[in-house]
């Protein structure tokens, strides 16, 4: 007797994969198909024999028992192998329980799923005894989870943390940087949007003491709107690091052991009109303040008042015109005369190191990217936005834009591209044409055309190729920590050979080193009875947390004895 899920062909020769037994047993009560003096046959060769064997029938979604194994091998972790097993816990639980074996290490990975009537739990956990540190053991979790409370709140946890620097990355478990545990409460509404949030923050970069880092922080906000134009916003933000030290060592202009805690209020309001001839007048108005306390800092005073505030009034001229063919083409130039500023300055800046200058800001009464920096004076912010809409789904949309700045002080970063009283160019663009090919790009010009940030993101997605790819460029910043500039590019594709067989590869080159620092290629084939999947990786990058390593992946997988058919049609291959 025997048992496959693949077609059996008309040839008579054999099929991809099937399991001959003397007896077999199908128990519908339980849904479980029980062999008797198993063999699992390749291409009609037997490679696996088992006096009992017992597997869910096709109608059986979830099931106690072992999951298909994993053959892996790595610079870093030797050879080896998983194997998986699922435990059923009811109807909304399960847990898999997966041993890690290899030449290098000795790993158990555990992971738990749990589904409520109003939330989830997706809890992860890894413990090692490996080759590859003194620790005697190693481990590791990342976990989250989500619960409907009442009152339409909703509460999320997320839980990320390990053993030592270099445990998530060398079992390639996570390629963060940074871990931040946090449990957060929100809730949305009309008229309000609350939010909390406690976040433990671990830094695993080699260049940053996790004393002297802000390990806990504390973020409170909530949202008010007052008629339609206007909103209240409340914010409380405190952080605390574990070292007391007074001195600043790494000179940023703060003490090594800041703690600060903020509070922060602060009333806006936003209102257009269309004026005759088709102008559209805009105004806009903040106003607000800040109260801190600080300690461990003795270059700042122990509590600090700030009033804060701010008015913009634009002007724009939306022009539309419609070309034969159906396409439309909008032409919108805006001016805006701004002015906004603070009390003081004399407030610590720990959120507002970087800066962006974007489409998204051009217009903003703020572009510092915290609460801890205002900025500050007069200044005229010019923009020109033409969109076209075509009528086959070739849309588009240009952006330029500047800030002539009138007076005031500036305390943004030189890539910010706002960092001169007359600031970079902006120019940002998109492009739709219907489902084949998606461009996004945004691009900061100095005025003798030198590039002080460039980024550009294509999509393309045919028939059989589909291609993301992005570019980034950055100049060298020392206020950003960037004592070089970063150029670097990324490609990820995959091409489909057949119904059944798709390529993939990845990469991400560095042009300031000139070096590859990742890259990937891998090969999956399925068809209604199989799935195997390899792939080959390679990370190029090194240092004294992160190793460089090589990683082979391969995954066979038996499919399920049901299939669809649809599903045999459009991966009927074995018998080709």
């Amino acid at each position: 007797m025997a048992a496959t899920s693949c077609n059996v062909c008309d040839s008579g020769r054999p099929p991809l994969w099937q399991i001959r037994a003397r007896r077999i047993v199908h128990d519908t009560e339980e849904r479980q198909l029980y062999f008797d003096h198993a063999q699992l046959r390749i291409l009609g060769l037997p490679v696996l024999y088992a006096p009992r064997l017992r597997l869910p029938d096709p109608t059986l979604d979830r099931a106690t028992g072992f999951l298909f194994p994993e053959i892996t091998s790595s610079s870093l972790l030797g050879w080896g192998g998983k194997v998986p097993y699922f435990i059923e816990l009811g109807e909304s639980a399960d847990l898999t329980v997966t041993p890690f074996i290899t030449t290098e290490t000795n790993t158990l990975e555990l992971g738990y799923r749990r589904a409520y009537a109003g939330g989830e739990i997706d809890w992860n956990t890894y413990i090692s005894d490996d080759t590859l540190s003194n620790r005697e053991v190693r481990w590791g979790v990342l976990s989250e989870g989500r619960f409907d409370l009442p009152r339409e709140f909703e509460l999320n946890f997320d839980i990320e943390a390990a053993s030592d620097r270099s445990y998530l990355s060398d079992y390639n478990y996570s390629g963060k940087d940074r871990l931040d545990s946090a449990l957060s409460l929100s809730r949305t509404r009309t008229d309000s949007d609350t939010f909390i949030e406690l976040v433990a923050l671990r830094s695993l970069r080699d260049a940053e003491a996790n004393n002297e880092f802000p390990s806990v922080i504390f973020d409170a906000t909530h949202r008010l709107r007052l008629g339609n134009n206007g909103g209240l916003t409340t914010d409380f933000h405190s952080h605390y690091r574990e070292s007391q030290s007074t001195d600043d060592e790494d000179g940023d202009g703060i003490a090594d052991g800041l703690d600060l805690t903020r509070a922060t209020a602060l009333v806006d309001w936003k209102r257009s009109t269309v004026l005759p001839s088709g102008f559209v007048l805009e105004a806009q108005a903040l106003a607000g303040g800040d109260l801190y306390f600080l300690s461990d800092d003795p270059g700042f005073d122990d509590s600090i008042t700030r009033a804060r505030g701010g008015a913009a009034i634009g002007l724009s001229w939306p022009l539309m015109h419609r070309v034969e063919g159906g396409a439309m083409n909008i032409l919108e130039p805006k001016v805006q005369l701004s002015s906004s500023g603070a009390s003081t300055s004399d407030a610590p800046n720990e959120d507002s190191t970087g800066g962006e200058f974007d489409e998204g800001n051009l217009f903003s009464l703020n572009r510092a990217p915290g609460s801890d920096v205002i900025e500050d004076g007069a200044r005229v912010d010019l923009g020109l936005t033409w969109t076209r809409f075509g009528p086959q789904g070739w849309d588009s949309t240009v952006t330029f834009g500047r800030i002539e700045r009138i007076s005031g002080d500036n305390d943004f970063s030189a890539s910010s591209g706002l960092s001169e009283d007359a600031s970079n160019w902006l120019i940002s663009g998109t492009l739709t044409t219907g489902g084949l090919i998606d461009v996004i790009g945004r691009l900061l010009l100095e005025d003798d055309l030198g590039v002080t940030k460039n980024e550009i993101g294509v999509a393309y997605g045919g028939e059989r190729l589909r291609v993301t790819s992005s570019y980034a460029y950055l100049v060298s910043d020392p206020g950003e920590d960037r004592n070089t500039e970063s150029s670097e590019i990324t490609i990820d594709s995959e091409y489909d050979f057949s119904d059944v067989l798709t390529g993939s590869a990845s990469m991400r080159y560095d042009f300031t080193t000139e070096a590859t620092t990742e890259a990937e290629i891998g090969l999956r084939y399925v068809n209604e009875c199989v799935e195997v999947v390899f792939s080959v990786s390679r990370n190029f990058t090194s240092s004294d947390s992160v190793n460089s390593s090589t990683d082979f992946g391969l995954t066979v997988g038996l499919l399920g004895f049901g299939t669809s058919d649809a599903a045999s049609r459009a991966n009927n291959a074995s018998c080709r």
